[in-house]
């Protein structure tokens, strides 16, 4: 875990910009429940791969330093850029017993940065996973949490759960939640921790566990999971209207962890009802080629409200157009890497879906940068540095706004698609 040097000061605004235009909204719920002056470790639920550092990273916009499972270092580029992030290894038995001492010179690293008051981050179930629901948590955090509180003695320590929502892993410019969570101190287990110490690491794994089911949508199904899934989007514009709740990203959220709450309570005969019409709803969204989490942002038969969102975009994109006519071929000159449809090539290469939107990150950005390089040279050499620079600037703004366009003409298309629908279709 190197040092945070002026490289990576400098660097780092330029991710998180990077970060930010690759989703549509990033929302961040309670900051306020990170410690003030006492070490933290961070405990996020890894739903998307590289991205989940990412998020957490924008989220606290402060250098973080991070620990991940050792195989996805093995590719070069991966390595370079794990690196860079402040991202250490972590060897598993699969990795090769000879490789698990390696832990130890890790763990005493990541302990150190705690000390010196660098939040410290790990993926508390070790892998990544695709669904809605938690996975058994690893026990090196426990071990780091346990070590380092009784190196440090009377001065606190916490363990933070962060809860992470992505509405899609895949599809770019998607929305995520960010949930912090209250903080568990690991003081309260040391006197256990003396006496037993897997006791009490045990104890401390299930406390977590029972945190970070909380700070998320933890869907219950495992057997029927698509279709509960579908059911708590379907039911989300009537939860809003029952809870007084605007529908904002936030509360969409909400609205879907309320539902597969009141699921939990219910018989089997009742889910059975419920996970046929969650079935159903997905289905038709499959034949409409319109997504859950756009098909659930509002209620079904308000096609009055679709109507003057369809006009009103198509109205501002008009405008858009007239004003910036002129400007239309220098605006996309000064950045044609947003218009690249590189999310296909992830798709197409990329194996697991979990690692696509990290792949197609990588490559815009790579990207991104090697071209606004070469352009600012270039522009230089042809006319001056303010030309240049002006030029730089559009290609950001370019960054910024051209994908918030893409999103609201694909909303457009998802609207007419969804709106199309024979009356019967519910």
């Amino acid at each position: 875990m190197a040092s945070f040097n002026l490289f990576y000061t400098i660097c780092f605004p330029v991710v998180q910009f990077g970060t930010l235009c690759h989703y549509r909204r990033i929302v961040v719920r309670g900051k306020e429940n990170l410690p003030e002056g006492d070490a933290y470790i961070l405990a996020p639920t890894h739903q998307n791969a590289m991205m989940d550092p990412l998020v957490v990273l924008l989220a606290l916009y402060r250098p973080i330093a991070f620990l991940a499972r050792a195989d996805i270092f093995k590719n070069p580029v991966a390595r370079f850029f794990l690196t860079w992030l402040r991202i250490s290894p972590v060897y598993r038995i699969r990795d090769g017993r000879d490789q698990l001492s390696r832990n130890e010179a890790v763990f005493g690293v990541a302990r150190r940065s705690l000390e010196q008051g660098i939040p410290l981050c790990l993926m508390a179930e070790g892998t990544h996973n695709d669904r809605h629901q938690l996975l058994p948590l690893v026990k090196g955090m426990f071990r780091i949490a346990g070590e380092t509180q009784r190196e440090m003695g009377h001065k606190p320590l916490y363990i933070v759960p962060v809860g992470l929502d992505y509405d899609h892993y895949e599809e770019p410019y998607s929305n995520v939640v960010v949930n912090i969570c209250k903080p568990i101190g690991v003081q309260q287990y040391m006197a256990e921790y003396v006496e037993n110490e897997p006791q009490a690491l045990n104890h401390m794994r299930a406390d977590l566990t029972v945190a970070m089911k909380d700070s998320i949508h933890q869907v219950n199904a495992t057997d029927h999971y698509a279709d509960e899934y579908a059911y708590c989007h379907q039911r989300t514009p009537d939860v809003l209207r029952e809870l007084g709740l605007r529908n904002t990203v936030w509360n969409r959220f909400v609205a879907r962890r309320h539902v597969s709450l009141q699921l939990a309570g219910l018989a089997d005969d009742q889910l059975t009802q419920l996970y046929k019409q969650g079935a159903a709803f997905s289905a038709e969204c499959e034949r409409r080629r319109v997504p859950l989490w756009f098909a659930s942002r509002y209620p079904r038969r308000s096609a009055l409200r679709w109507v003057v969102q369809w006009v009103g975009s198509a109205v501002l994109l008009l405008l858009l157009l007239l004003l910036c006519w002129e400007l239309l071929p220098l605006w996309v000159l000064s950045n044609p890497v947003v218009y690249l449809p590189t999310h296909l090539i992830a798709r197409a290469k990329v194996e697991d879906p979990q690692f696509r939107s990290s792949i197609n990150f990588a490559i815009r950005f790579g990207l991104s940068l090697v071209y606004m390089l070469v352009l600012f040279i270039v522009s230089i050499c042809l006319f001056n540095v303010w030309r240049a620079l002006a030029l730089l600037l559009m290609g950001l703004f370019s960054a910024w706004l051209t994908p918030k366009v893409f999103v609201m003409v694909r909303d457009m298309v998802y609207g007419y698609r969804w709106l199309s629908r024979k009356p019967n279709a519910d």
